[in-house]
């Protein structure tokens, strides 16, 4: 189980947004995975959102946006049963804010309001902050995020405590759906299902996939889409379509992401919304007018197997995606529209008129000051600079494995296996940028996250 709190800038959640999380995640009875993070809503944060959490709008100003902590948060909530105080609140904030970016997130769910009515039905108020009255959990900051979650565990531990497994166990299921499957599937497919790192195929009645995924456990994974709401049409109009489940198994939970990326691009599966192969991406591009303003502007650009040019500030898969990101920027920013493509008339631009525009239109702001924030803008959206000479081997530290990628300039160009007793074997496959992959072996290279990064020398690969 995972104990999940979320501080919000309002109440409703389909305007509102997130701006703290923490997900504190226990299996037998110990602390295996946390999260937390404050996360930047886009907007600012109401007063009365401040003086009951203390969050202020400086303190989200720096954070990361909630696309950019997405991946890290689903994977310590991946499969686990949400839990949480009110959980229907927490738990429709978090639904949207993936929603909005295109993830899928709809897990079992465990409230622990309606627990503590269960097994205390004879004392007044089950708010957190009567639970915390009466049982005397340990925090420091209230209202925040983290320490709201770890007040569940510890309400959970208590509960473990004061009354028999039986007891506990009576009043989860009442509020637990139980696990069931769609009628054209047995359950010997699911339970010889691994418990490993991989990639699952839902295939229809004709053989064919209709949903990819991965996980770093396929059973547990698989499982989780058949025990959703039923409010979940999509996941229920899928499950009556899944007629049989294959997998592959990966060495690492880093082969399995971009085999899945992978795969759902080649074969595109019916179900599988959110990676899609794209030949073309839209980006900014940066260049200089005659007096040195840095200019901005959208263009397509081609996908290719040579390197990406290094004036491109920022990469997006639609160009409605890229002018609304653009809008935002310049706002938040203080950017000049006009030099940013966004306005085309003569003399200042109106946001100047508005006093939102330091003057970079019209000579006022110099242009090393103007270009410092243009720099501090897109800092986190451009493409990061090959930080190596050459190629390099990207391989997982996991047990087993005996396989790494050969990337260079971002790209991966093959891989490297080597069984024990032979020698290495270098198997070429070049691929042109994808700005998925990207990602993902950014976020793995650049935080040393379970792979072991080697610099390669190209007589090397050439041998091998």
């Amino acid at each position: 189980m995972v104990f999940v709190d979320v501080e919000t800038d309002g109440m409703n959640y389909v305007n509102g947004h997130v701006i703290e999380v923490a997900a504190i995640r226990v299996e037998n009875g110990e602390i295996v995975g946390e999260f937390r993070s404050l996360i930047n809503p886009g907007k600012s944060v109401p007063y009365f959102i401040t003086n009951i959490t203390g969050i202020t709008t400086s303190d989200v100003q720096d954070a990361p946006k909630f696309d950019e902590i997405a991946d890290q948060l689903y994977e310590v909530m991946e499969g686990a049963l949400f839990v949480a105080h009110n959980v229907r609140f927490d738990y429709s904030f978090l639904k949207q804010e993936f929603k909005r970016i295109g993830m899928d997130f709809a897990p079992r769910q465990l409230c622990t309001v309606r627990l503590s009515r269960a097994l205390y039905p004879e004392v007044k108020g089950h708010k957190l902050a009567d639970l915390i009255a009466r049982h005397g959990f340990s925090f420091t900051d209230r209202h925040r995020a983290y320490d709201d979650a770890l007040v569940l565990w510890q309400f959970m531990q208590l509960i473990r405590q004061e009354f028999s497994e039986q007891v506990v166990d009576q009043a989860f299921k009442k509020q637990l759906r139980h696990p069931s499957l769609p009628r054209q599937l047995s359950w010997d497919i699911v339970n010889n299902l691994p418990e490993s790192h991989g990639v699952y195929y839902f295939d229809d009645e004709q053989g064919v996939p209709i949903y990819i995924g991965k996980s770093v456990n396929i059973r547990r994974r698989v499982m989780s889409h058949f025990t959703r709401d039923t409010e979940e049409y999509k996941e229920f109009k899928m499950a009556q379509q899944v007629h049989h489940i294959r997998y592959e198994q990966t060495g690492g939970e880093l082969e399995a992401l971009l085999l899945e990326s992978h795969l759902i691009k080649t074969i595109q599966p019916l179900y599988n919304r959110r990676l899609r192969r794209q030949r073309e991406l839209v980006v900014a591009r940066q260049t200089f007018d005659a007096h040195g303003y840095s200019i901005v502007g959208l263009e397509g650009l081609t996908l290719s197997d040579e390197p990406l040019e290094r004036n491109i500030l920022a990469t997006y898969s639609r160009r409605a995606q890229a002018k609304e990101s653009l809008l935002r920027t310049v706002r938040d920013f203080r950017l000049c529209p006009k030099l940013c493509g966004l306005e085309k008339a003569k003399g200042a631009c109106f946001s100047y008129q508005l006093g939102k525009c330091a003057g970079a239109c019209v000579g006022e702001e110099l242009p090393a000051s103007y270009n410092q924030r243009v720099e501090e803008a897109f800092d986190r959206k451009r493409i990061e600079s090959w930080p190596h000479e050459g190629p390099v081997l990207v391989a997982e530290n996991a047990e087993g494995v005996h396989k790494g990628f050969v990337v260079d300039d971002w790209r991966i160009i093959g891989h490297i296996e080597q069984e024990e007793d032979f020698d290495a074997v270098f198997r070429s496959n070049e691929q042109p940028f994808d700005l998925d992959a990207y990602r993902i072996l950014h976020a793995f290279m650049t935080s040393n996250k379970k792979v072991r990064v080697t610099p390669l020398a190209r007589d090397y690969l050439d041998s091998l």
